[in-house]
């Protein structure tokens, strides 16, 4: 059995001494740059914010204002939001209210702009066949026969009639010819279309005027104004003179017809001997003018009627105003509008230059409530809420889990310090109890150089051994403390290599001896006989690494071991020659 040892320098055992205290001072200034640094790492800052930042009250009285003004300018959101839907739903409802509005204000001008249009024409006819023929091709029965034929063509209607212009000097001619006399309107000086249900068998004579409107041509149901002066009235006076200067068709202001009780209003077409040119002077107007034409206008009744061709007709209220004079305006159709709802006005344009016209809508009934827009701000309100306290949840367990962390850290110190503790006071109690087993040992030793029988001699030797296995065991205990302490010391000083190898065979020379392994010392020439280190660490190295060796090795397989020095110092590998098998746990020691 060989055991050779190629190479062994004990060079780092003379100069440990030196290293670790350069190692000391390298370390001192390491430690203070790593420190600084550590500040500035990534892992550093993340300890320093959560160390300032969560887990002390201060972070949770933020947390807590930011959740309230959270919630706050959330729910501002949420009124700004139900805000703007509404208002989007108002505007809409407006919109369709202007639409609704204006279609029926479309209809009623559309339809009104008809009716003017065949007056006009009426107008044309009686110029045509009563003033430019001689004889006229019109009279009473013709004229209210084709009155009512074409009724269907003037919807708004209710009656025509037609006034011829008399001058004072043809005043008893034109009465001679019609066989009755020019009569004054009634004392009250309302308009014909006022007089349906009057008495007048026995009017007055109209007085002596330098000029006459007398009624020739009427509607079946007009005929009691067939020679009555419309020039005796003050309204119609005004229309006729404005509607001749004009040349276009000119309105009265609304009154309550006699028979119906609605308000109405009559339209005046001027009649002229020839065509004029449109930049004819009122005074060309005046002089050429032969004769007036006038339509009578149920304003209730032609709304309604408008009003029921449409759908959803009680979807809204209507009213007609006569806005001549803007402070006074007249109610021509519907109640008085009262409530504050959203309300539209549309402008009419009946042909008259002078008179003015408005329809006022709103709807009948009050705006719906604003489900959408409430329930879109609350929905948005619960959804900030969910987050605003998912955050603060978060937040608090953040904290939470940082002060648990805190804690923890603070157990975790006072385990080491009470770890550091325990292996200082183990350190103590075994040198404590180490000194005292050396005496033991001492006696021990001394009692077995004195005369003693076999059996006391066994004793001796029996508890000699347990007291030096019991000192072995004291400083494995001992140096496992000094390493956990931080305070293991390598010693310095001068042993005999060879010595030290001898005695180590000498306890395995057994154990090689039944594996059938042959063990001997080698030590170079160039290994000094004295060397300076820790013999006893050296020891426990090269005990260990052949134990496991024997260990690992075959039983009754003979073959040598070899015990190499590596480079990187006491980094062994042992061969069991034979098998050629590696140990990798050796690479440990």
């Amino acid at each position: 059995m060989l055991v050779k040892l190629l190479e062994l320098s004990m060079n780092w055992f003379i100069d440990a001494q030196i290293m670790e205290q350069k190692t000391d001072f390298l370390s001192e200034k390491c430690n203070l740059c790593l420190g600084w640094l550590k500040q500035f790492s990534a892992r550093g800052l993340k300890n320093h914010l959560c160390n300032h930042y969560f887990g002390t009250k201060k972070v949770k009285e933020t947390s807590r204002r930011l959740l309230f003004l959270w919630l706050a300018g959330w729910v501002l959101c949420a009124i700004w939001i139900f805000w703007f839907m509404n208002s989007q739903a108002v505007e809409k409802r407006r919109e369709m209210l202007a639409s609704m509005c204006d279609e029926r204000a479309r209809m009623l001008q559309d339809q009104f702009n008809v009716s003017m249009n065949h007056l006009q024409a009426l107008a044309i006819l009686i110029s045509t066949f009563h003033h430019s023929k001689e004889p006229s091709a019109i009279d009473q029965i013709i004229f209210a026969r084709y009155a009512e034929r074409t009724a269907f063509e003037r919807p708004l209607t209710s009656g025509v009639a037609y006034a011829v212009k008399v001058l004072h000097s043809e005043r008893e001619l034109f009465e001679r010819q019609h066989g009755w006399q020019i009569k004054k309107m009634d004392l009250t000086e309302q308009p014909p279309a006022r007089e349906e249900d009057a008495d007048l068998e026995s009017p007055e004579i109209s007085p002596i005027e330098d000029e006459y409107a007398p009624v020739i041509f009427a509607q079946d149901a007009y005929k009691h104004v067939i020679s009555v002066d419309l020039l005796t009235g003050k309204e119609d006076r005004e229309n006729i003179l404005c509607a001749r200067e004009s040349g276009k068709g000119v309105l009265t202001a609304p009154f309550p017809l006699l028979k119906s009780k609605r308000l109405g209003v009559i339209l005046t077409y001027a009649v002229y001997k020839s065509e004029l040119p449109s930049n004819a002077t009122p005074a060309q107007r005046i002089k050429t003018a032969i004769g007036y034409l006038g339509g009578i206008f149920d304003i209730e009744s032609l709304v309604d009627k408008l009003l029921h061709q449409l759908a959803c007709k009680h979807s809204i209220v209507v009213n007609v105003y006569d806005t001549t004079d803007p402070d006074r305006p007249i109610s021509m159709y519907g109640s008085t509008m009262t409530g504050t709802g959203i309300y539209h006005i549309s402008t009419l344009h009946f042909g008259d230059p002078i008179r003015k016209h408005e329809m006022h809508c709103r709807f009948k009934q009050k705006a719906p409530l604003p489900w959408l827009a409430l329930t879109t701000s609350i929905g948005t309100l619960v959804i900030a809420l969910l987050v605003g306290y998912i955050f603060h949840a978060t937040v608090s367990r953040i904290a939470k889990v940082e002060d648990d962390y805190r804690q923890m850290m603070e157990l975790k110190k006072q385990a080491e310090a009470a770890d550091v503790a325990k292996s200082q006071f183990l350190a103590t109690v075994s040198h404590e109890i180490r000194t005292p087993m050396n005496g033991v040992l001492g006696m021990l030793q001394m009692l077995m150089d004195t005369d003693l029988d076999m059996t006391q001699d066994d004793y001796v030797r029996t508890a000699h051994a347990s007291g030096k296995a019991l000192v072995s065991l004291i400083n494995e205990v001992l140096d496992q403390a000094k390493i956990e302490s931080g305070k293991l010391e390598l010693e310095a000083v001068p042993f005999d290599l060879r010595a030290v190898l001898d005695d180590i065979l000498s306890l395995f020379y057994g154990k090689a001896q039944e594996k059938g392994l042959e063990l001997a010392v080698f030590v170079s020439d160039q290994v000094p006989e004295v060397l300076i280190g820790d013999h006893g660490r050296i020891r426990q190295i090269i005990t260990n690494l052949i134990a496991n060796s024997i260990k690992a090795s075959i039983q009754f397989c003979p073959g040598e071991i070899f015990i190499l020095k590596l480079p990187d110092m006491l980094r062994s590998v042992f061969a069991v020659h034979g098998e050629r098998t590696y140990i990798p746990d050796c690479a440990s020691y």
